[in-house]
Order: structure tokens, then sequence, then C-alpha cells
């Protein structure tokens, strides 16, 4: 058996697609922003669906290194959980 660290380092566990779906309440959410883009693309010409695209775009990179930096935060905290837990005290 692989350790948790060779597991993740070639890709075996992805915790990301590990978390689940979106709750019903961030589903509703998501469906209302899709729902006003797509209203909002059709009043556009093709410059403004351009920029429209553009900041859709950037946005959802910021997501990314966003959940990112959460993910290490988290995990790190975890870390120092359990290396708390083991030793019994703060490190």
């Amino acid at each position: 058996m692989n350790s948790i660290i060779n597991e993740l380092y070639y890709g075996n566990i992805r915790p990301v697609e590990q978390m689940g779906g979106l709750t019903v309440e961030a589903a509703a959410i998501m469906k209302r922003v899709h729902e006003n883009e797509d209203r909002l693309e059709a009043c556009l010409n093709e410059q403004e669906k351009e920029l429209l695209h553009a900041i859709q775009d950037d946005r959802l990179d910021a997501a990314s290194i966003i959940e990112e930096k959460r993910f290490r935060e988290a995990f790190i905290l975890g870390a120092r959980l359990m290396a708390e837990m083991l030793t019994g005290g703060p490190q």
C-alpha cells in the first residue's frame, strides 16, 4: 500500500474532486447567477460580450487561486492538529 504522500503526489487522491457537490442553497444561487449572466449577455454587443467573458475568466482564475490557498491552509492546520495530538502538546 502506498503512503498518502505518494498517492497525492501521483494524483491518485484528488481532494478537490472528493469535496462533493454544491449544497441545495449554493446550487440555487449558482443557477440564478448563470440565468442572470445569460440575460445580461443577450443584451450586449460583441465587444461587451468579450469583456464580460474576460471578467468571468478572471473571476474563475482568482477563485481557483483562493481555493488552492484555502486547501493549503486547511492541510497545514490538519497537520498541526495531528502533530499536537501525537506529541501531546503544542508545537
